[in-house]
Parts: structure tokens; sequence; C-alpha cells
């Protein structure tokens, strides 16, 4: 999971121009093979590792939720032969939209230990592991033999469609990977056109605490530009190679004075550590236009990195909470449960995420 590190600010360049280009273009990092019919891809992973593996992998072990559930909507979930220990027992998302995961054996534990005897059981063709968890594709990779590819969006959209493109040939889904990636991006870009006009005054500065602190928060976090909003944080860097998170103290996001605090909310009620309720009586951030306006929310955030679908029904979301007039008839609820459909083929899987996390303000009309 991204952690954190301060540093001082740097200009930045227009908000909307940036996210269209990356919506409208995929990283590179996939070379393909002169001849298709060759079978092999040598891949550039997040952690700079180039990896050559055989396609269409049969057997695929997965211990990145993000990648997981990009693999069950390319309708290849049968091919996963184990899970991630989070996904299998703490992701919600996953059992709506898989629930037959739940079978699947835990190849690792929260320590980031792997089993190893069972991966070799399990006879994976290739495997995924978190780029944040730098010494473990190398040493599986070498101990056992198999191609391991670290792999995240690291909070980007145009990394996340990269994944999608790649786990489609990976998986031989290309068809239905093209279909998806059209699909996202219709979406991104018709909400990237709504904001062409709107000038910086008019994007509400927004602080983002997530990670179970008030204090870490995420140096890019694109759903909130492309919703017509100014993450506060941007400009900050990330405190290592694989992590988008920061640390700063209370007296900064006092200083920044955002109009909206948004709390990461994909846990349990239960379960959270920060909370909207929490942070309105703070005394400490009484000064703060978001608490004394009473404009502090939960939101998707990372869990346990992103899920496509999530993404842009938060985005969605976010560009009705921070313009509710130029937003007014869209139906949030309807809107979810349609971009889940698309991408899981299941009905109303948008209204029983937000009912199981406690976040049923998301579809009030």
């Amino acid at each position: 999971m991204p952690r954190t590190d301060t540093r001082a600010t740097r200009p930045r360049a227009p908000v909307v121009p940036v996210l269209i280009a990356a919506i409208l273009s995929l990283a590179a990092g996939v070379r393909l093979p002169a001849a298709a019919a060759a079978q092999r891809l040598t891949v550039k992973d997040n952690l700079r590792r180039a990896v050559e593996v055989s396609v269409p992998a049969q057997r695929i072990l997965s211990l990145q939720p993000e990648i997981t559930r990009i693999i069950v909507a390319l309708g290849a979930g049968e091919r996963l032969v184990g899970l991630d220990y989070f996904i299998r027992d703490n992701d919600h998302l996953f059992k709506i939209i898989f629930p037959a995961g739940q079978s699947l054996p835990v190849v690792s534990k929260p320590d980031e230990s792997v089993n190893r005897e069972l991966v070799v059981r399990l006879k994976p063709d290739i495997i995924f592991t978190s780029p944040t968890e730098q010494q473990v594709p190398d040493s599986i990779q070498r101990s056992l033999g198999i191609p391991v590819l670290a792999m995240a969006s690291m909070g980007s959209f145009q990394g996340l469609l990269a994944e999608i493109e790649l786990l489609g040939k990976v998986t031989g889904r290309t068809e239905r990977a093209a279909e998806l990636k059209g699909y996202f991006r219709q979406k991104l870009a018709s909400l990237a056109e709504a904001f062409l006009p709107l000038e910086p005054a008019g994007r509400p500065r927004v602080y983002l605490a997530f990670w179970s602190s008030l204090i870490r928060t995420p140096v890019s976090y694109e759903p909130v530009g492309l919703a017509g909003g100014r993450n506060v944080a941007d400009g900050l860097l990330p405190s290592y190679l694989g992590s988008i998170g920061t640390i700063v103290n209370l007296e900064k996001i006092i200083r920044w004075d955002p109009d909206i605090i948004l709390i990461q909310g994909s846990f349990l009620p239960k379960d959270r550590i920060v909370t909207v309720r929490g942070v309105l009586e703070d005394s400490r951030l009484r000064p703060v236009m978001a608490v004394r306006t009473g404009r502090v929310h939960y939101t998707f955030g990372f869990w346990y990195w992103w899920d496509p679908a999530c993404v842009l029904a938060e985005t969605l979301y976010l560009a009705k909470l921070f313009h509710p007039k130029r937003f007014a008839a869209v139906d949030i609820e309807a809107e979810g449960n349609a971009v889940f459909k698309k991408f899981y083929g299941i009905d109303s899987g948008f209204t029983e995420l937000t009912r199981t996390l406690g976040l049923d303000a998301w579809t009030a009309r």
C-alpha cells in the first residue's frame, strides 16, 4: 500500500489538459514480439524490471488486488490459482464481484511473506505482486523460476488503462480489454469536457486523508482533478519508489484551508480510524473552511490499490459532490450500477458495495 514523506511544492501543469492527454494515450511498457504466434511478451513492470512471459497464461497467481480485480473484469477469473490474503479475507468488493474466489488458496500473509511451497504446488505460469514489496519479485523469480511482475496503476488513469491492455494480452482477452478501455476512456472524456471552461478559482480545494490517518495523503489523485477539484497536496513528492503517499503535519492542513476534506471510506464503519464525525468535531481543525461548512465526506480512495469500476463511479460521485448544481440531474446509484454491470456483469453491485460500507448517502438524490 502507498506510504509517505513530505517535500516542498513545485509548479504544476494545468490539470485538465494533462488529464485529457492521459486519457487519450497509454503508457508504453509492453514490447510485442515480431510474430504474435511466438506467444512471448517482454514486459517492463513498475520496478523497471524487464520480464519475459508466455501468453496466454492459463494459471495466474495474483498477490496484487488491483490486478486480481482486472483479471475478473476481463472474464478470466477462472485462471486464478491463488490469492493475496487481503483480497480473500478483507476486500468487501471482491466478495461481490467474484464469489467463487472465496474457495481459492491464500498464498501470502500480512507480513508480506509468501508460502513458496504452496506456490510450487499451484504451478502458476505467472505471478503478480505489488511494487511496494520491492524485494519480493526478484526473490520469488530467482528461487522458483516463475516470471513475476510488480504492477500497480499508482493512482493514474493512464496506468490503469495500460494494465487493462497488458492483462488482456496476458490472458488472451484482448477484445474484452479493448472494450473496457474504450468504455473507461469515454466516461472520463465526457467528464473532462464538462469542466473545460472551469477556471481554477471555480475548482474547490480538496484535502484527502487516506490510509487510516488524518495526516497521510496522496500527492496525486486523478479523480479529484477530473471531477473539477484541486488536490492541495499536488506538487509534493512521495516518500519512496512504489508510493504516491506522503505525511503532512496538522499545521500544513490548516494553512492549506481546504474547501472540502475527503476521508478514505473503503473500510467498514466499525474499522474506520479517521471518521467524518471525528474530523468535524476536532477542535484543532475549526479554522479550516471544510470543517466550518461541514464539507467533510467519505470517498472510496485506494482500497489496496484501485478497482476500475470503483474509480469511474467515484469520479462521477466526486463531480456531483464538488459541483452539485452542475450535476443535479445525475443519479449516482444508477450510474454506478451501470458501471459495475459493464465491468463485472452483475446487477446492483454499486448499491451493494455502498450499503456494505455504510455509504448510503452517496445514492441519495
